[in-house]
């Protein structure tokens, strides 16, 4: 008989068990702060959630799209076969549409991503045709270099280093100085 070394009480880590019987919901006991008249709530404000103009609007909305989805399927009745074909075959060409721009702009995410561009520009550069989207790519590649070399110019402009401070002397002031002569000092002792 194999003995088991560490016991495991899965049931631990589980989820609690079923109660064999759900019970009705538990009463609590009696609350003085607490009406018990359930009809009467202490303020009837509190338990109102939508306005009536909410529910109104709510209502509005549900029955115009329910409205509309009766005259669909009315309409949708009254096609004869060859008009249904053809919406079918729409709703086809309609999809093979979304399928290939969302393939154009996975490959425009990759180019970009490969060129170590943002790949938040894909669906401006993404086209259904390879060599419109290259073209694309590559004006918008030139773009955005024209763009980064103004950047760094109009960075670059009037940024002159500061002319270094000349004591009454005719030697430079500042921190190098301070240093040099530190350093001579403590060579010469």
């Amino acid at each position: 008989m194999k003995q088991q070394l560490l016991p495991m009480k899965l049931h631990m880590f589980g989820e609690p068990p079923a109660d064999p019987a759900p019970q009705d919901p538990p009463v609590d006991p009696v609350d003085p702060e607490k009406p018990t008249d359930p009809q009467s709530p202490a303020d009837p404000a509190s338990d109102k959630k939508y306005s009536e103009a909410d529910l109104d609007g709510i209502i509005n909305a549900r029955f115009a799209r329910w409205q509309s989805d009766q005259e669909e399927k009315d309409r949708v009745a009254k096609l004869s076969a060859t008009e249904k074909e053809q919406e079918r075959i729409a709703k086809l060409e309609k999809l093979e549409h979304d399928v290939a721009h969302r393939d154009a702009v996975d490959k425009s995410r990759k180019l970009l991503s490969d060129e170590k561009l943002p790949d938040s520009f894909a669906k401006f550069i993404a086209d259904t045709k390879e060599d419109v989207s290259q073209d694309k790519f590559n004006e918008f590649k030139g773009m955005l270099q024209t763009f980064r070399e103004s950047i760094v110019a109009e960075i670059m402009k009037d940024k002159t280093p500061a002319k270094p401070k000349v004591t009454g002397d005719g030697k430079v002031d500042g921190w190098r100085n301070k240093i040099q002569q530190a350093y001579e000092k403590s060579k010469g002792e």
